[in-house]
C-alpha cells in the first residue's frame, strides 16, 4: 500500500480547491516577502509612480538591516512583492517607483515583535498608494523578543531529536501571540535535544512537546516517534504546568521537558466498497485523520494515494485515540463519495473496517458574466475562471466537506460538480488573472438561491446558473475618526455593498483602510452601494452610517465615512 502523506485541513482544502479556506497563517507572508520582487510583463505605467520612506525603531534606536516589503493586495498578485528595502544604519527605508494600488506594508525581524501588527490578515499593514502618492512617516516600533529555551529528553534522559515543541500562552484572557518564528523548524528539538523558541511577546507562557493529548489519538505518518503531549517540566495536565514569564529581550533558560517513553503505534485497515452492491472500489482516494475530544471534527489527517485493486486500504503509525477515515477528492473528477467511519484504537490493530462508498450528486448549469458586452472578451474572462463548491452537512458530519475538484469552464460557460454529499452547496468562484469580477448571484431555474443549494441524496441537479458581474468602478476616500482613533492593532475595513434586493446585497466588495484611512474599492459594477466602514479592536466594533453613493461604470465614487468613537 503507499505511504499517505500529512496533510492539514486546509492543505487538503487547497487540494480540493476550497479556495475560502487560507493554508497560511499572519506570521507566514513576511517569509513569502523575501521572495524575488514579482515584475509582470505588464502595460507601460502611465500613472505617477509613487514611494514609501519610513523608519524601523526600537526605543528611539534605529535598528539596521531590517527587510521591509510590499506586498500586492490584488487577488491576482496577493503575496507578490512589489519592492523591498533594508534598513540602513539608523534604521530608515526608501521604496521608490512603486505603482498606485493596495498594499499590506510588512518587516521581516523575526527575533524582535513588531507593533501594531495584531492578527491581521493579510499580514502587515494596509496601505493605499495614489499616483504621486509620498508617503515620509510609514514608521514601525520594535521590541527585542523574549527567548524559551530548554532540553527535551525521553524517560531514559536521551534527547528528543527533531520534536516540535509548543509555546502557548497562559492566560486566557492574554493576548499575546507566540510569534517571532516565521519557520516553524526554528521550534524543533536539535541533535541534543535542545530547543530555542524567540521572538516572543512580553507575557505568561506554557510550553509542551507531544502530539497526542486527553481523549484525542495521531499519526505518525512514517516519520517519527509518537509521544505523550507533557508540559514543562514532566507533567501531562495542562493545569499543573509550570508557567514560564518572558521579558522582552531576556531569555527563559532551562525550561526543561521529560517525556515518557514513546507510544506504541497500531494499523488500521479495511475496504472501501459500493453501498448498493458490496463490490470494492479500486483507485479512490482516501484520507483518515484523528477526530477531537468529542468526536465531532477531523484535523490534521493523512492522505493514501488509492486503494488497490481488491477496494483495499491501509493506515499505519496510530496512536491510542479516536479517527475518522473517509473517500478524498483525487486529482480527476469523480461521481463518488464516503461518509466517514470511526473508530478507536486502544491496544491492538484495528482490521475489518468498511467504507461504503455511493454515488453522489451533481450539479450542473452555465458560468455567465454581466456586465461585458462584448462577446469575444466575455469568453476570454470565462476562460481564466474556476468555480468551486463547499457542502454544508445536514448534522454532524465529520469528513472535511469538499467538493470536486474545480470544475473547468466551458467555451459556453457550462460546468458541472460531481460527487456532492448531501447538504447544502455553497458556490464560489476564483481567477488569478481577471480583476473585477465578483460573484453577482447563483440561481436555480431563473430563482435566486443565495443562502445555498440544497442538494439531496443522488440528486442530478440542472439548471443552474452562476451569475458573475464584471465592473470597473471605483469608490475610494478617506476615513474620518471622531472622538478617538483606531488603536494600533485596530483594522478598519470598508465594505461597499449593492443595493437592491437579497440577491443584490450579496454583491459585496470591501478593501482595508490604512494608517492614514486611505481606502479604495475596485471592481464595482455600475450602481447603487450603501458603504460603511468598520474598525475592529480591544474586542469591539464601531462602525460608521452607511452612505448611499452611485457608482458608474469606470467611474470614481469619493467619500468620507464617519466612525465616532462615541457612539456605541
Amino acid at each position: 500500500m503507499p505511504k499517505p502523506s500529512p496533510l492539514s485541513f486546509t492543505q487538503a482544502a487547497s487540494r480540493g480547491a476550497l479556495a475560502l479556506l487560507f493554508a497560511l497563517g499572519p506570521a507566514a507572508a513576511p517569509l513569502l516577502a523575501l521572495a524575488p520582487v514579482a515584475r509582470p510583463a505588464a502595460p507601460a505605467q502611465t500613472a505617477a509612480p509613487a514611494s514609501v520612506a519610513g523608519r524601523i525603531r526600537e526605543g528611539e534606536r534605529g535598528v539596521a538591516g531590517v527587510t521591509v516589503a510590499l506586498l500586492s493586495a490584488e487577488p491576482a498578485q496577493r503575496f507578490r512583492a512589489a519592492a523591498r528595502a533594508r534598513t540602513d544604519a539608523e534604521g530608515r527605508y526608501l521604496l521608490q517607483n512603486v505603482a498606485p494600488g493596495r498594499y499590506q506594508i510588512a518587516p521581516y525581524a523575526p527575533a524582535y515583535v513588531v507593533e501594531g501588527l495584531g492578527d491581521n490578515y493579510p499580514p502587515g499593514r494596509p496601505l493605499t498608494l495614489l499616483p504621486g502618492d509620498e508617503v515620509k512617516d510609514m514608521d514601525f516600533r520594535v521590541e527585542r523578543g523574549g527567548v524559551i529555551t530548554g532540553r527535551v529528553t525521553d524517560g531514559d534522559g536521551a534527547p528528543v531529536v527533531g520534536e516540535m515543541v509548543n509555546v502557548s500562552p497562559a492566560d486566557a484572557a492574554g493576548e499575546q501571540r507566540p510569534g517571532g518564528v516565521f519557520d516553524q523548524r526554528d521550534r524543533m528539538t536539535d541533535d541534543r535535544g535542545v530547543y530555542r523558541v524567540y521572538g516572543l511577546p512580553p507575557g505568561r507562557y506554557r510550553v509542551s512537546v507531544g502530539q497526542v493529548g486527553e481523549d484525542t489519538g495521531a499519526v505518525s505518518f512514517g516519520r517519527r516517534k509518537i509521544f505523550r503531549r507533557t508540559f514543562h517540566p514532566d507533567v501531562s495536565d495542562e493545569a499543573q504546568a509550570r508557567v514560564v514569564e518572558v521579558k522582552a529581550g531576556e531569555e527563559a533558560e532551562h525550561v526543561d521537558i521529560t517525556l515518557g517513553r514513546p507510544l506504541k503505534t497500531y494499523r488500521a485497515a479495511g475496504r472501501f466498497v459500493y453501498a448498493d452492491t458490496g463490490q470494492p472500489v479500486p483507485g479512490l482516494s482516501y484520507g483518515y485523520g484523528t477526530l477531537n475530544a468529542a468526536g465531532r471534527r477531523v484535523g490534521t489527517f493523512g492522505r493514501g494515494e488509492a486503494t488497490n485493486a481488491a477496494g483495499e486500504f491501509r493506515a499505519d503509525g496510530l496512536a491510542p485515540g479516536r479517527y475518522a477515515i473517509f473517500s478524498l477528492p483525487g486529482e480527476e473528477p469523480t461521481e463518488l463519495y464516503s461518509d466517514a467511519a470511526t473508530f478507536e484504537v486502544t491496544d491492538a490493530d484495528v482490521a475489518g473496517l468498511v467504507i461504503k462508498v455511493k454515488r453522489g450528486a451533481s450539479v450542473s448549469g452555465v458560468v455567465t458574466i454581466e456586465g461585458v458586452a462584448d462577446r469575444a472578451a466575455a469568453a476570454r474572462m470565462l476562460s481564466q475562471v474556476r468555480i468551486f463548491g463547499w457542502v454544508e452537512p445536514r448534522g454532524q458530519q465529520v469528513a472535511p466537506p469538499f467538493a470536486q475538484p474545480p470544475p473547468v469552464v466551458g467555451p459556453d460557460g457550462s460546468f458541472r460538480m460531481a460527487g456532492l454529499r448531501p447538504g447544502k452547496l455553497r458556490i464560489g468562484h476564483s481567477t488569478d488573472s481577471v480583476r473585477g469580477l465578483t460573484l453577482a448571484r447563483v440561481e436555480l431555474n431563473g430563482a435566486s438561491v443565495h443562502e445555498g443549494l440544497e442538494v439531496a441524496e443522488g440528486a442530478q441537479v440542472t439548471g443552474v446558473r452562476v451569475v458573475l458581474a464584471y465592473g470597473s468602478g471605483v469608490v475610494t476616500g478617506q476615513v474620518v475618526y471622531a472622538g478617538g482613533a483606531p488603536g494600533p492593532d485596530a483594522r478598519v475595513i470598508v465594505q461597499a455593498r449593492r443595493v437592491g434586493g437579497a440577491a443584490a446585497a450579496d454583491m459585496l466588495r470591501q478593501a482595508g483602510a490604512d494608517a492614514r484611512g486611505f481606502f479604495r474599492v475596485e471592481g464595482l459594477p455600475a450602481g447603487e452601494y450603501e458603504v460603511t466602514a468598520r474598525v475592529f479592536g480591544g474586542g469591539r466594533m464601531h462602525r460608521s452610517e452607511p452612505q448611499n453613493v452611485s457608482v458608474a461604470e469606470g467611474g470614481e465614487v469619493k467619500v468620507s465615512p464617519v466612525v465616532d468613537f462615541n457612539k456605541q
